[in-house]
């Protein structure tokens, strides 16, 4: 047998399947709190966003507060009601491991964004911006994917994974798991980015049914990359469990 067999190497079009399966195993129920949930983050943002030219107040710190808490909880359930673990089940230790885990994750991904911003002039355009803030979250996100593994372990309980396991299960399968993190995950992320961006600009005239259209549609864009990092992460896991179980 082949060393490849061995390992059991993937290309992308079937880490992409794998995505797909896990997605599939997700209860109806939890696809429309997801739904919901997401929604409502967007509104809240929207909401009580500082108008052009004002500070931030207290209330806009404690919404943005809330929304990191809430989309928080959201993975964790996903994770673990894709691994076919009850959401709320032993929630104590897994959860606070796996959010201290996401936040030094999103804090990462903001160091290379914060640098592209600074080498952007001040009265750079849109679509300038958008470009060079998709590029270096999409570079701080490959550079953080042997992790994915171990994030999904986090979340679901399982210790065994530690967190240069996830370069261990990936070995060899490095590639095609980037590959289909681009072919599925960055579309949906540069979507979400750039309606974010949209919704957010200063001065921006949206109103009514566009409006309404740009929520919703950024809405699913967001919740279509965050359920699909997740299944990429819990199909990366599942070969370490079934590496245990052999």
């Amino acid at each position: 047998m082949t060393t490849a067999k061995r390992r059991g190497r993937r290309t992308t079009g079937t880490w992409v399947q794998a995505a797909i399966d896990v997605l599939r195993g997700l209860p109806a129920g939890l696809w429309l709190v997801a739904a919901l949930l997401v929604i409502g983050v967007t509104l809240l943002r929207l909401g009580t966003a500082a108008a052009p030219g004002e500070a931030p107040d207290i209330g806009a710190a404690f919404a943005a507060t809330a929304q990191l808490l809430a989309l928080l909880l959201l993975n964790f359930a996903l994770y673990r009601a894709a691994a076919g673990i009850h959401p709320t089940s032993l929630a104590g230790g897994p959860l606070l491991r796996f959010g201290a885990v996401l936040a030094g994750t999103i804090l990462f991904t903001l160091l290379p964004l914060a640098a592209a911003k600074a080498l952007l002039p001040v009265d750079a355009r849109l679509a300038d911006v958008w470009l060079w803030s998709f590029a270096a979250t999409t570079f701080a996100n490959l550079v953080l994917l042997p992790l994915a593994p171990w994030l999904a372990a986090l979340a679901i309980g399982d210790r065994t994974l530690g967190p240069g396991g996830g370069w261990g299960v990936l070995r060899g399968r490095l590639v095609t798991f980037a590959g289909a993190y681009l072919a599925v995950v960055a579309p949906c992320f540069a979507v979400h980015l750039m309606l974010t961006m949209l919704l957010d600009a200063p001065g921006s005239a949206l109103a009514g049914t566009a409006l309404i259209g740009i929520v919703f549609i950024d809405s699913a864009a967001s919740l279509a990359q965050l359920v699909l990092t997740v299944a990429l992460g819990v199909a990366a896991w599942r070969l370490h469990e079934a590496g245990r179980a052999r």
